[in-house]
């Protein structure tokens, strides 16, 4: 059971902002409100102040629980209850910012894991570009994001990275990307179309200067993402150069022909989140099941040798 005196020391201290000013409401002693806080997270069972200098800020499940308290001081049955959920990831919203690469299969498996595991989650998920991502991680709109740079994430906090090479798709029994297991040549494609994600991302992404001129004199459609590349190879417009997250989604859900990619650029996926002390602890779950399913598709890929990941 919570009790009226932890509960006490919390609101005080969360509606002064350090333990001394919460002291002085409570006519108690700085010591006494320190171990009436300790007590309480010990019986939550998760952190709820930060302290710095002279001061304290509130963790993100603190302000949760403070509402709670907040609306229902003399209910301490309602208190422990909303402590207890809290703890349980109950009522938990997360908003995630990510890159066209991972919506089709590594997202759902995540929130599948989670509902497994804990039951509903609200999730907001946003499609949008590396930088805005970026961006609104680190200003916390974002509580995690998954991205794809082209240069060192800096000022960030980077959970997790890996880099995948691009694959060569096209629609099934295309005979232009040869034998099945053989690794997909840019140089002999003869005068079959190339379908680029991107031309001048791809050309940024080559570290063989052959190989980004070939795919600069070959391309002739540009789907700017390896979705839209891959859809266009689907319906026959030619071989489309395409991460292996979207690829190995379209082996599965349309039989597309993948083939290694010879002298591949290699696609860089980073999931990133604010400073370990402004997230969750949902938001630290949820990011544990985003990394489980990455590693999961990228050790699914049979044409898929190469990859790796550098962890934070």
């Amino acid at each position: 059971m919570l009790g009226f005196r932890e509960i006490e020391a919390f609101r005080a201290v969360m509606m002064s902002g350090s333990m001394s000013a919460a002291a002085r409401m409570l006519n108690t002693s700085q010591p006494n409100v320190t171990r009436l806080i300790a007590v309480l997270q010990r019986r939550v069972s998760y952190p709820l102040f930060i302290r710095h200098g002279r001061g304290v800020t509130p963790t993100p499940e603190a302000g949760m629980l403070f509402a709670e308290v907040d609306r229902s001081f003399n209910g301490l049955t309602e208190i422990e209850r909303a402590a207890q959920e809290i703890g349980e990831y109950k009522g938990t919203q997360i908003t995630l910012g990510a890159v066209s690469a991972v919506v089709s299969q590594v997202i759902p498996k995540a929130v599948s894991a989670w509902q497994k595991a804990f039951g509903d989650i609200s999730i907001s998920v946003e499609l949008r570009g590396t930088q805005r991502i970026f961006h609104w991680v680190r200003t916390r709109r974002f509580d995690l994001g998954l991205v794809s740079p082209l240069s060192d994430m800096r000022d960030i906090n980077v959970v997790a990275r890996w880099r995948v090479p691009y694959v060569a798709l096209g629609a099934p029994h295309h005979t232009g990307l040869g034998e099945t297991g053989k690794v997909f040549d840019i140089a002999n494609s003869g005068d079959t179309p190339l379908i680029v994600p991107g031309l001048g991302y791809m050309l940024a992404l080559c570290e063989d200067t052959l190989l980004a001129r070939m795919i600069q004199e070959k391309s002739s459609i540009d789907g700017h993402i390896s979705l839209t590349a891959a859809h266009l190879a689907m319906a026959g417009l030619g071989i489309a150069l395409a991460d292996p997250f979207t690829a190995h989604y379209f082996e599965g859900a349309f039989d597309a022909e993948v083939r290694p990619l010879k002298n591949a650029p290699l696609f860089d996926l980073v999931l990133i989140a604010p400073p370990e002390q402004a997230r969750s602890r949902a938001s630290v779950r949820l990011g544990e099941m985003l990394v489980s399913a990455i590693e999961y598709v990228i050790s699914s890929c049979p044409w898929n040798s190469a990859g790796n990941r550098q962890t934070a």
